[in-house]
């Protein structure tokens, strides 16, 4: 918007923090200053705002089992990495933990996620993709 930021120095000016003892207070100053700029750009409404005959959002949950396959692969990364799940509590070993944290949510969410574990190829649709998962 070159009529509201004609100039560098003055965009500069607006959102420069003045020392460090008033870092707090300056910092404030600067989001509320961004906030006043950005006001006119934003739209913001509730979708009971807008459209009022609309149902309440309701959520269902749905518990299902791991089908044998994921069990199986569950099984083979835990056992696998046996010695992190009963680390100590080092840091190396808590990044090692998140790992084997997301290798087992993997499999929750589908076990063809690893290579190898699709049959094929050619790699086909079918009922084979929703009953591994």
């Amino acid at each position: 918007m070159p009529k509201l930021f004609d100039n560098s120095e003055e965009f500069q000016e607006l959102f420069q923090v003045n020392s460090a003892e008033d870092a707090k207070e300056s910092q404030s100053k600067v989001i509320k200053q961004i906030h006043r700029l950005l006001r006119p750009f934003m739209l913001r409404r509730l979708k009971s705002d807008v459209e009022t005959s609309l149902l309440p959002k309701k959520e269902i949950y749905l518990y299902v089992g791991m089908s044998s396959l994921q069990k199986q692969l569950y099984k083979s990364i835990l056992s696998g990495h046996i010695d992190v799940v009963n680390s100590t509590g080092q840091a190396a070993d808590k990044i090692k933990l998140l790992n084997v944290l997301m290798q087992l949510k993997k499999v929750c969410n589908h076990p063809y996620l690893f290579d190898g574990q699709e049959p094929g190829p050619p790699f086909v649709d079918g009922d084979h993709l929703v009953t591994a998962s």
